[in-house]
């Protein structure tokens, strides 16, 4: 009872690496598209893992007007004469920095110095003939769902499988007939999965900016056999690569299109492109160290 209730570890030195390579991949690869500046979304589970992973991608204001007409050209490539991209502090805390704070993009500041110049509220009069401030948009600002939770083990929670082919091999056996409709005791199965993913993927499709999805194995696979037209039943055996970004790119007309990207580094069991070694399946809970 006191392993299952433990506050969950922190993140291996690998899994730290990882987290800040993805956070500097992310600007350069997911704000700017064809040289243009796009509003980006993110979500990550409740659990640690996923929101230590996530802690390192910036989240910087930028006001609404620098989004899809202008240019965007980082700070260390801007060309000689070439017109500066509206952009803010691009930094992981940028976003709970004040309205007055660096982390506002130039024109929103000065916006903002000139609407309120010594920070006291604006009289109805005034209020009449001063401009309203221009409105902005926060990059990758973090959403926390529940749904997207690695699966729950119920009593196997934190046991690896050579644990539970030890201490309860029929229960070993029945998952391994149906991976996807076996349910651990006092858990969850991948049709509990789907159930609790319904509502987030209703969501996802009203979206038209692009979406980081930090998440587990489990989820990860059914929501790639989702975006990529696979089958259900083919999706627990989805292999997700550790340490990499898969983009999945749909334009409504033509058939999805992936593309990957191995940030790294290597983890104990795994390859350099981040799939698992045969020697380290076996003892895998759907892709994890333990069942957690």
């Amino acid at each position: 009872a006191e392993e299952r209730w433990a506050p969950p570890p922190p993140l291996s030195p690998a899994g730290e690496e990882y987290a800040r390579r993805l956070g500097e991949w992310v600007p350069a690869n997911i704000f700017v598209q064809q040289g243009i500046m796009r509003k980006c979304r993110l979500w990550t589970s409740s659990l640690q893992r996923t929101i230590l992973t996530a802690r390192h991608i910036p989240h910087p204001i930028f006001p609404l007007s620098g989004f899809g007409e202008q240019p965007y050209y980082p700070p260390s490539s801007q060309p000689n004469g070439a017109p500066e991209a509206p952009h803010g502090d691009i930094g992981p805390n940028s976003a709970s920095s004040t309205i007055s704070g660096s982390s506002l993009a130039p024109g929103l500041a000065a916006a903002a110095s000139n609407r309120f110049p010594d920070s006291a509220a604006p009289s109805p009069r005034r209020s009449q003939w001063l401009p309203p401030p221009e409105p902005f948009w926060e990059q990758m600002s973090p959403r926390v769902y529940r749904n997207l939770d690695e699966i729950f083990a119920g009593e196997y929670e934190g046991k690896t499988y050579a644990e539970i082919k030890q201490f309860a091999p029929s229960e070993a056996s029945l998952r391994a007939m149906d991976k996807i409709g076996y349910r651990y005791p006092r858990g969850e199965s991948y049709f509990d999965i789907l159930a609790r993913l319904d509502p987030l993927v209703h969501e996802l499709e009203s979206y038209h900016e692009p979406l980081l999805l930090v998440s587990h194995q489990a989820v990860l696979r059914l929501m790639y056999a989702y975006l990529m037209g696979k089958p259900r039943s083919s999706a627990p055996k989805i292999e997700i690569p550790l340490h990499t970004v898969i983009r999945i790119t749909y334009d409504g007309w033509n058939p999805p299109h992936e593309e990957r990207f191995v940030l790294g580094p290597p983890a104990l069991g795994y390859t350099t492109d981040g799939t698992i070694t045969k020697d380290a399946q076996h003892n895998l809970c759907d892709g994890k160290d333990k069942c957690t």
